[in-house]
């Protein structure tokens, strides 16, 4: 797929272009919704249905500039999601079994998926982020899937860096942040407890 930089002149193909780089935005910042809000989300149901609904926004931002093996894993990413809805049983029941077995076998598409529309180093980078989201939603622990979900922001910054999407840098670096912070946080009252002299 061919570049959607503004063309230079003022023709039906540099209005064309326009469009087409708004389009590229528009769905980025539909994109970077999700990412700023799904965190603050107090159930792991509610965090997928923010992440259900916000996916499309990068899908068609990463398939307007032809940055396929993003576009494809932000695609089998949110069919896991929905997938990951059915871990909310009890950790011993079929549903449970049947969807982490599914969690398993998905990080074989990832790999099919990256070798067949590879790009370069930054194919690998999302690739990265996409077995970390994986590992994150087979979770069942609200604490632990919140994690590593943002942990996936890390490879996925250096892909999103690599290839200059300005609205997916903006999402990581808050993801980033955001999961340092909680980390922090949780750590805080640790070190008070081992400080507080023994009575």
């Amino acid at each position: 797929m061919r570049d959607f930089a503004v063309g230079a002149g003022g023709g039906p193909e540099g209005r064309w272009n326009m469009v087409a780089d708004m389009l590229v935005g528009l769905c980025g910042t539909w994109g970077l919704a999700g990412s700023l809000t799904w965190s603050f989300a107090r159930t792991r149901r509610a965090m997928l249905v923010v992440q259900i609904s916000t996916a499309p926004g990068f899908f068609l931002h990463w398939a307007l500039q032809g940055h396929w093996t993003a576009a494809g894993l932000n695609v089998l990413t949110m069919m896991l999601a929905l997938i990951s809805v059915a871990l909310d049983g009890p950790p011993d029941s079929r549903g449970v079994r049947v969807a982490r077995s599914l969690y398993v076998f998905a990080l074989l598409p990832v790999a099919a998926l990256t070798a067949w529309s590879w790009e370069g180093w930054h194919s690998l980078f999302a690739a990265t982020g996409t077995a970390i989201a994986c590992c994150g939603r087979w979770q069942t622990d609200k604490t632990r899937f919140r994690a590593l979900i943002l942990a996936c922001s890390v490879p996925w910054f250096a892909h999103n860096l690599t290839v200059g999407s300005v609205p997916a840098m903006a999402a990581d670096l808050f993801l980033m942040g955001r999961g340092g912070w909680l980390a922090l946080r949780g750590r805080v009252p640790a070190w008070r407890m081992a400080a507080a002299p023994a009575s």
